[in-house]
Formats: structure tokens, sequence, C-alpha cells
């Protein structure tokens, strides 16, 4: 059957509808979407390409979560409040905290690094999840120690959209077979609602000759799982289009077309 005979399929996944399982007991952001089959015979060449063609996805992350808000120094703990800072207010927090133990936290603007001072000789910051947030390291310092990288109030400057129960020939660093649809920088404030449309999606060709459903992953930068505040509805819209199997990728070039040649005229001066 030739591809051009196939019609290009838009399937509308929602958080909010009915045929769908839910693979997290917390989070609303991986799962299982069931709708009408896709199917393609074993006599078809055809295959599926699928693409992200729409998102709607609200915001609602805390950039300092439970995952990235505790640094222990002199082995004193603490944890900042998940939500959304700036790096004053941060700095603020850290130092009600540690000040009374002789520890201050100051930010240089000009430089967007984090200087830690001591009332002693030196400290030790004895482990962090902030480190990348304050651009500081574990270890033992003397004091001023100023952060060696810059602040970074981000957990995820984007959101990643794989498809897990999909064969595609594509590779990332996350070690997933799925297929990674796309990634959406986040361009809007924290609370608002991310919105992505693309008429001509970037298409990934999948191995599956059938279609039931499919398990929708959204993941932070680092391939972690997107948590979102109060799990709002969100959608996607996948289209499925569908390509000859085998394309030549490249041109014959001039000397592979001269060889073939060659090769014909010394077959048909063989006499027979």
């Amino acid at each position: 059957m030739n591809p051009l005979t196939h019609s290009s399929t838009k399937i509308f996944l929602s958080s909010q509808g009915s045929n769908l399982v839910l693979n997290s007991s917390t989070l609303n952001t991986d799962i299982s979407f069931y709708f009408n089959p896709l199917l393609l015979s074993n006599g078809d060449k055809s295959h599926f390409v699928l693409g992200l063609e729409q998102a709607s996805i609200p915001v609602s992350i805390n950039m300092i979560n439970s995952t990235n808000n505790t640094i222990t120094i002199d082995t004193r703990t603490y944890s900042i409040p998940a939500g959304n800072y700036t790096i004053a207010e941060v700095i603020t927090l850290l130092n009600a905290y540690y000040v009374p133990f002789g520890i201050t936290f100051t930010y240089n603007s000009n430089t967007n690094k984090v200087t830690i001072t001591s009332v002693s000789a030196g400290f030790t910051v004895n482990s962090s999840t902030m480190s990348k947030n304050l651009g500081i390291s574990a270890g033992t310092f003397i004091s001023p120690y100023i952060s060696p990288k810059v602040v970074n109030l981000t957990s995820t400057l984007g959101i990643i959209i794989q498809i897990e129960n999909v064969q595609t020939s594509n590779r990332d660093n996350s070690g997933s077979n799925g297929a990674t649809l796309a990634r959406i920088p986040i361009t809007c404030a924290p609370q608002k609602i991310l919105q992505y449309f693309n008429a001509t999606p970037f298409f990934s060709q999948i191995s599956n000759r059938e279609l039931t459903y499919m398990r929708v992953r959204l993941l932070n930068d680092d391939y972690t799982p997107l948590d979102l505040v109060g799990n709002p509805d969100w959608f996607i819209v996948v289209r499925v289009d569908f390509s000859e199997k085998n394309i030549p990728l490249d041109t014959p070039s001039l000397i592979t077309l001269q060889r073939k040649d060659l090769e014909k005229n010394i077959i048909d001066s063989i006499p027979n």
C-alpha cells in the first residue's frame, strides 16, 4: 500500500479524559492513553511516524522543591520551603538560619555568584541538594568561599515529552528506548500555561505496526518525572503520519552511476 493512500491522524490526549491509566500514585505526568487502534498490515510497506503538534501544560512548578532545597553546613541542615524565589529571598532565608551559627551568605549580582563567610577560619559543606542552584560544592573551605559556579534557581528550563511504549531509532542520553517527541522550552512565568504549536513537527519513525495506546511521560531536563503542583490537567496533540520504508537517503553519485553503466556494458558484451 502506498503511504499516500493513508490519511494523517491527529490524536488528542488529555489528562482529563476517561480512557486512561495513571502510572503514578502521586503525579499525573505519566499516563497511558487508550484509543481506537491504528494498524498496519504485514504487506504494507509503510510505517508510522509520530510528531508533537500541540501542547498546553500549566507550569505549576516549584523551582525549589524537595529535590533541591536542602543544605548542610558543619552538620547543621536547613531546608528551604518549596516555592519559587528570587536569589535575594533565598539569601535571606539562609542567613536567618545560619547567621546565629557564624555563617553568612551574600550574593554578587555582577558575577551571579554566592559567597559564604564564616567567623571561624573555615567551614564544611557536608552535603547540599542546592548545589546546582547556589553554584556551590561539598567540601571543606577556607573563609570566605566564593561559589565556583553561577546561581541557577530553576529546576528545569524545559519539558520533555516521551512516549514509552514505542520503539524508534532515535537516541538520547536518557537511556530510554521510548520516543522523545519534543522538548518544549519553558517560555512563560511559573503558574502560567505553557502553550506550544507546530504545524510542521519533527517526526520520529517508529517500528510499531500497531498503536492501541500511548504511554506519555512529561519529564524535567534531567529526565526525572515532572511534578506539577496540584496535578492540573494538561493536553497534547500527537500527529500520526505514514512513510515508505527503505527510501534511499542519498542520490547516487556520478561515479556510482558510471560504474553501474560500465558493469551493464560488460555483462551485455558477454556472449550468450
